[in-house]
């Protein structure tokens, strides 16, 4: 109901402007300031209201439960090739990472574990939800389909990143 009372706004304004260039010359130029300035008002009112009301929801829960922020959308994955050397991973406290595998993996051995992270795992992506800053520290997984064993070393701090991740191979 509100978008479509925000479209209705955006409507008229825009019959607004459409007759204002043919009527200034009939209006003394104080009067088409003062309605140039309303219009720039009016319309820096309706984005700061639509950028309020699409805020992101973090009220959905995570794998870290609720000290994570959920990831975003985002339009295009940070990029890496694995051949044989470890990848680092920088990940931004509080804010969920994930990681695009090149096929379904697994911990390599599920005793390992990163101080204040949650590590999902769901087929070929992983999840980190860091909730501290923590050292690097490496962590494997092995490949399913190849058997190739993955060496991430990852840390978390208040820089890093929250871009999502593909590793290729």
């Amino acid at each position: 109901m509100r978008s479509h009372n925000r479209l209705g706004t955006v409507a008229r304004m825009t019959q607004l402007i459409n007759f204002l260039p043919t009527n200034l010359m009939s209006v003394s130029r104080n009067t088409s300031v003062i309605v140039l300035t309303t219009l720039v008002s009016f319309s820096a009112c309706i984005s700061t209201s639509h950028a309020q009301q699409t805020k992101p929801d973090h009220s959905e829960s995570n794998a870290a439960g609720d000290d994570v922020v959920p990831m975003a959308e985002w339009l295009e994955f940070r990029k890496a090739r694995y051949v044989t050397r470890p990848i680092l991973l920088h990940l931004l406290n509080g804010h969920e990472r994930a990681v695009l595998m090149p096929e379904p993996i697994r911990l390599l051995d599920e005793e390992q574990s990163l101080p204040g992270c949650a590590v999902a795992i769901d087929h070929d992506v992983i999840g980190f939800f860091p909730t501290r800053t923590f050292p690097r520290k490496p962590i494997k997984f092995l490949g399913l389909d190849s058997g190739t064993v993955y060496e991430l070393r990852v840390r978390a701090s208040p820089d890093g990143m929250q871009q999502p991740l593909q590793i290729t191979r």
